[in-house]
């Protein structure tokens, strides 16, 4: 007796918890997946997209500028913009990397049309430290003082009739001190 009134106790808890979980179901539905019935989320339009950490402060942002610069911008805890992505509407790509200040410290420039490529290193003012420059025409390096001026350009042309190369060495007031050849 005992034995058939622990069964008929399971069947009834049974039948209670699935009425319960029918019940509760049409009350208080599941909300949509978007992986619902194997169908995924094909496209997301917005004019921007930000992503946020746990405590709130924006780490990503995806957009186009009223000037229809597409850009995407990483940000550090404190809100600065450590590292951007940037097409212009005319099709030129940049690429900076900035410091705890914000301002850039590395540029990545690549224009369109043969246009120029260049790799920036940046003194903590904003001035050139350093550059590598590629156009159709001639390719050069510098390397600038802590103010930004040029001390040392080293540059070659990529045309074969004009296939020559210089150095040259400025002084602290740009002006040329030797040219090899």
């Amino acid at each position: 007796m005992k034995q058939s009134g622990n069964r008929a106790m399971l069947i009834a808890a049974l039948m209670a918890g699935a009425l319960g979980g029918a019940v509760s179901a049409r009350v208080w539905p599941a909300p949509a997946s978007a992986f619902a019935d194997q169908q995924l989320l094909t496209s997301i339009s917005a004019k921007q997209f930000e992503v946020m950490d746990d405590q709130g402060n924006m780490r990503a942002k995806l957009n186009v500028s009223g000037e229809g610069m597409a850009h995407l911008g990483l940000y550090d805890q404190q809100g600065v913009e450590r590292a951007a992505l940037v097409v212009t509407k005319e099709g030129t790509s940049m690429l900076a990397l900035s410091g705890d200040d914000g301002k850039p410290r590395l540029a990545v420039n690549v224009a369109t049309h043969d246009g120029p490529a260049a790799f920036t290193l940046l003194n903590p003012d904003s001035t050139t430290a350093a550059e590598l420059i590629m156009n159709k025409d001639a390719r050069s390096v510098v390397l600038a003082d802590s103010k930004g001026g040029a001390r040392v350009r080293l540059q070659t042309s990529t045309s074969p009739a004009n296939g020559e190369s210089a150095l040259t060495i400025y002084d602290n007031s740009g002006k040329p001190l030797k040219k090899i050849p």
